[in-house]
């Protein structure tokens, strides 16, 4: 039995090494980007619905025309809403760029995305890695939607009366920045602007007219080059 028991240690420990799988975004070739993201949970609490938003981040290379996502919140990712199978307003900019991304697939409940790249809502924070080629540009992006968030330009119920159809409230909101791969390279995501209330527009309004709460979620949106 003590001439087994430095075998058994030693078998023991090589299968706790091999049952801790490297992550993805270490392993592939290119260099790491890291996003960190943090929300006031004490501004989305003041919702109808007190619920964190559903959020999307993803990039962009203009040189290629490549659309990558990166995380999405599974509701989103799923198809799954509550009473409902789709919440068109909930993420529509996203959804416009994912149609790019897949050649017009969005997810759905038979057609989910990967887990690897989805999860539950963030209360409050939210970091997250890639990895891209070295010595590219990007634009990045996030889009977030707190639910029932109704003030008076983005009232409960639409101008004949009916409730609004998805709980909306104030629209979404997209933020975002450029960052080239590269060693010390650092951007802090802003404000690019608003989608609407009653439709799934795929484009976006810049302005901030109307917005009370909304744009005081999103605290703080930072990208870096991790070495």
């Amino acid at each position: 039995m003590h001439r087994l028991l430095p075998l058994l240690i030693m078998l023991l420990f090589a299968c706790n090494e091999k049952s801790e799988p490297i992550p993805a975004w270490q392993v592939s070739t290119g260099a790491n980007l890291r996003f960190d993201i943090r929300l006031d949970s004490q501004i989305y609490r003041l919702s109808n619905f007190g619920e964190p938003p559903p959020m999307a981040i993803w990039m962009e290379n203009e040189t290629s025309g490549d659309v990558r996502t990166l995380w999405v919140t599974s509701r989103m990712a799923t198809g799954v809403w509550v009473g409902k199978v789709v919440c068109p307003t909930a993420l529509p900019y996203w959804v416009s760029r994912r149609e790019i991304e897949t050649d017009g697939s969005i997810p759905s409940y038979l057609k989910p995305l990967p887990d690897g790249i989805t999860g539950a809502t963030p209360k409050e924070d939210l970091t997250i890695f890639t990895r891209v080629d070295s010595a590219t540009t990007w634009s990045y992006y996030l889009e977030l939607n707190v639910s029932g968030d109704y003030n008076v330009d983005f009232p409960a119920s639409m101008p004949n009366g009916t409730p609004d159809p998805d709980g909306n409230g104030q629209p979404s909101l997209i933020y975002g920045g450029t960052i080239t791969v590269e060693p010390g390279a650092s951007s802090t995501g802003n404000y690019l602007g608003m989608t609407d209330q009653w439709r799934a527009v795929d484009e976006i309004d810049t302005m901030r007219s109307g917005l009370t709460t909304a744009d005081k979620v999103l605290q703080d949106f930072h990208v870096r080059y991790i070495p």
